[in-house]
């Protein structure tokens, strides 16, 4: 395997665990080799770095660590060099044995209470919660425990950056150390691949994830994606868009209210761009009018027949009374994904790049787009939460992109 390391890197590579601090964490933009330098050192440093207790790598999940970290390890080391169980998060490397734990939410500290641990690294530091890194480093009672940890920015007020990172006394007593990573530091990254990865971010994803900065998200979650270029009518929308071989797939996604408003979209798919063609929004609160679960399917019914009768409809999985009513009706559908942020930045992508449009009729959409905007509050507690203002037609938009839109077809 040929193998490439910034200066950087090696730097980091080559010190020895007990010239380290307790915590050490490598923090920047995506794809700047962060997790590629933490490989070799976890490999020829800290899996026969001489320390008590146990060995734990930790992540949201399981999965996530084997995608993000262990296929790479995998890769590196070769098929005859370690053994790993999926279900138990047993692990083997060489002849050295490690612990693989999930810390998706607040009582995943459970799964290390009452274990004594000499080695932690910590994938995506800022997708684990904060009781689970303070249960772990407490349990980081050997002489010479270290923790390592890689992660992107998040906002300015998230724990690690507030209580690790700018914490300047932890800092000068040598409990915490860092680097920062740019894309410059991923030598493997040619300069039309490095250049890709800057157009797909825009505003404050792109400040975190390519100028790898910690900043707050404020203002309306859009602004910096939004054009009015985004727009068409029927005189620009492209000639046989909508007839038969115009298009390879059409898809209607659904944002369901009871008290509050429900959207569908009408969204074609020509192999290159997203043309949203037309909308449905009831708000019953506006119009004072509360409709049934039958009802709203009636409309849906209505909807697909008159535009797009072949339609795949995409649905928040919470949405079970209206799904059931569908069901009922025959009504093809499947569940949406609905991690907001990550939603969220696909749609901002999309966006930038232009590869979403939207007829000039599909007025709420274009109203929502331009003001659903960040909760400051949360901001200030160090959370990335949208307001629950403005967001039902942005939200149907986002069950679409991030449950259909693969991640090629946003970097491309």
């Amino acid at each position: 395997m040929l193998v490439s390391f910034s200066e950087k890197s090696k730097k980091f590579i080559a010190r020895h665990p007990k010239d380290d601090a307790f915590i050490n964490i490598l923090e920047g933009a995506i794809r700047s080799a962060k997790t590629w330098t933490m490989i070799p050192k976890l490999i020829f440093g800290l899996n026969n770095y001489n320390v008590a207790g146990d060995r734990i790598i930790f992540g949201v999940s399981k999965e996530t660590i084997y995608n993000n970290v262990l296929t790479q390890i995998f890769d590196f080391i070769g098929t005859n060099n370690y053994s790993f169980n999926r279900s138990s998060g047993e692990l083997w490397l060489y002849n050295t044995r490690w612990s693989v734990v999930g810390a998706k939410d607040e009582g995943s500290e459970k799964y290390i209470r009452g274990r004594t641990v000499g080695i932690a690294y910590g994938d995506e530091l800022v997708l684990v919660p904060k009781s689970f890194f303070e249960m772990m480093t407490g349990r980081m009672s050997p002489e010479g425990a270290r923790l390592y940890g890689t992660t992107n920015p998040d906002g300015p007020y998230h724990w690690v950056n507030t209580d690790y990172l700018e914490d300047k006394v932890k800092r000068d007593a040598g409990l915490v150390w860092s680097d920062k990573f740019t894309l410059d530091d991923n030598l493997s990254l040619s300069p039309e691949t490095r250049a890709r990865y800057q157009s797909m971010y825009k505003g404050i994803f792109k400040k975190r994830m390519i100028d790898g900065l910690w900043v707050i998200a404020e203002g309306a979650i859009y602004r910096d994606s939004w054009d009015d270029d985004l727009l068409y009518d029927d005189s620009t929308r492209p000639i046989g868009l909508i007839g038969a071989g115009g298009h390879s797939s059409m898809a209607v996604p659904i944002d369901y209210g009871t008290g509050n408003p429900t959207v569908f979209l009408q969204i074609i798919d020509d192999g290159n761009t997203f043309w949203i063609e037309r909308e449905y929004y009831w708000d019953s609160r506006a119009t004072g009018i509360q409709k049934t679960d039958a009802q709203y399917v009636v409309d849906l019914q209505t909807f697909l027949q008159d535009y797009c009768p072949q339609a795949e409809c995409i649905i928040d999985p919470s949405a079970a009374s209206l799904k059931a009513e569908m069901v009922q009706k025959g009504i093809w559908h499947s569940n949406a994904k609905n991690e907001v942020l990550d939603g969220i930045r696909t749609v901002s992508s999309l966006l930038a790049k232009k590869k979403i449009r939207i007829h000039e009729r599909c007025v709420k959409l274009q109203s929502e787009l331009q003001t659903y905007s960040w909760n400051p509050i949360a901001a200030k507690k160090g959370e990335d939460e949208p307001l629950k203002q403005h967001d039902h037609a942005p939200d149907a938009l986002r069950y679409f992109c991030h449950t259909k839109v693969p991640s090629w077809r946003v970097a491309s």
